[in-house]
């Protein structure tokens, strides 16, 4: 996807009249890259005229940090994206730029039908029509793009649906979920994914089905490659007539580093582990690492159940982490400290104890992938808890 909005290089002659008979209407599939936007892939439509040399690609994946409340309607999930279009002698040089690939699907259409694509892409690039709410999974340059497709090729001159799409093939998303798919894209960047998996919840794990598996550029070009179009006659017409590689991605190699999630996580149950047998043999109440320790978990909390209940992002309206990681541990702790110091019960602390251990308990039954980093942080809070309550008596031990 697109980061910046780019200038769109399209004049009035472009939009007159052309030589039907000559437009040529082509899917662009472009190589993931290595920022967290790119991780995917982009997707764009080509459509070039050799007779009057017009040569033009429109973009589903622009969007600006200028607009206003960027941030904050990213965040909500209200994120406005816009379709632009540019000369394709700027959009290919800006992907050779970054090294990525480029792989042209040239569509199979006749001369009514390139001609109508183009005409929609025109209008629907208009100032007033071009800004559409972007949604990652369903509503994207690469559906958006396929929608446009589709529209054509199973409508006839009347308007009218009479064709369908039909695959030789079964489809990787009759037996993968989506988060299955958005994994195989994050190999090699562990944080990445673990942000992704913290956010997405239940709903990223239910199959995706042919349709929403191809929200991703690269799965969404292999079944174009192998699509047909039923004909009145029920001879299937293929949708690609040819396809070739404009750009061939340079070979990238990923940084190997051990300060994985995972490490950290078991470093951090290391390190409490230490100031649990620091505590014991000082007979001192290291509570700074409690407030930092139970705060992470209680923001990391509030932050899922902000997106939980009011984002608009697919596929985290129902997280199952929320059973433990939610806002409750900040008030937790800070009672916790008030009381230890003066010097009354702790027995808030079960509280905490119970959201884990029913975490841990039914994790394996939930319908919803938890990242393995998870659980030793789930112990090692676990573990404070129950030694912050039993703490007289462990220290009493010699």
């Amino acid at each position: 996807m697109k980061r910046l909005l780019l200038p769109i290089f399209i004049c009035l002659s472009l939009f007159s009249a052309t030589a039907s008979n000559r437009l040529e209407v082509s899917v662009l599939t472009c190589s993931p890259g290595e920022q967290v936007y790119e991780l995917f892939g982009h997707t764009a439509l080509r459509v070039s005229n050799k007779q009057t040399g017009m040569d033009v690609v429109f973009n589903y994946g622009l969007f600006s940090f200028d607009e206003p409340n960027f941030i904050w309607r990213f965040v909500l999930g209200e994120t406005d994206y816009l379709l632009g279009a540019t000369a394709y002698q700027y959009f290919i040089s800006e992907y050779a730029m970054r090294g990525s690939g480029v792989t042209e699907q040239v569509l199979n259409m006749d001369s009514l039908q390139a001609q109508q694509l183009f005409d929609n892409l025109r209008i629907n690039s208009l100032l007033e029509n071009r800004k559409y709410r972007y949604n990652f999974l369903f509503n994207n340059c690469t559906t958006k793009a396929r929608d446009k497709i589709f529209d054509v090729f199973c409508t006839d001159s009347n308007g009218d649906t009479s064709r369908n799409i039909v695959y030789p093939v079964a489809s990787v998303g009759d037996t993968l979920s989506f988060r299955d798919i958005i994994h195989s894209f994050t190999i090699g960047y562990p944080w990445y994914r673990f942000g992704m998996d913290l956010l997405l919840g239940a709903p990223a794990d239910e199959i995706a089905q042919r349709d929403g598996a191809q929200f991703a550029p690269i799965i969404f070009k292999e079944e174009l490659s192998g699509a047909m179009v039923e004909s009145p006659l029920n001879s299937n017409v293929p949708l690609v007539k040819e396809q070739h590689e404009l750009l061939v991605p340079e070979q990238k190699t990923i940084e190997i580093n051990n300060l994985t999630p995972f490490n950290v996580s078991l470093l951090l149950l290391l390190f409490t582990l230490i100031v649990m047998l620091c505590e014991k043999r000082s007979k001192k109440s290291y509570w700074l690492w409690d407030l930092l320790l139970f705060g992470v978990q209680g923001v990391a909390g509030s932050i899922l159940t902000f997106m939980v209940l009011f984002s608009q992002h697919p596929a985290v309206d129902v997280n199952w982490l929320l059973i433990w990681l939610n806002p409750l541990p900040i008030f937790l702790v800070i009672i916790y400290i008030y009381r230890l110091k003066k010097g009354v019960s702790k027995n808030v602390l079960w509280v905490e104890v119970t959201m884990i251990i029913l975490f841990l308990l039914l994790s394996p039954f939930l319908p919803q992938y938890f990242p393995a980093p998870l659980y030793p942080c789930a112990i090692a809070l676990l573990a404070r808890s129950l030694f912050n309550i039993y703490k007289e008596k462990i220290c009493a031990l010699s």
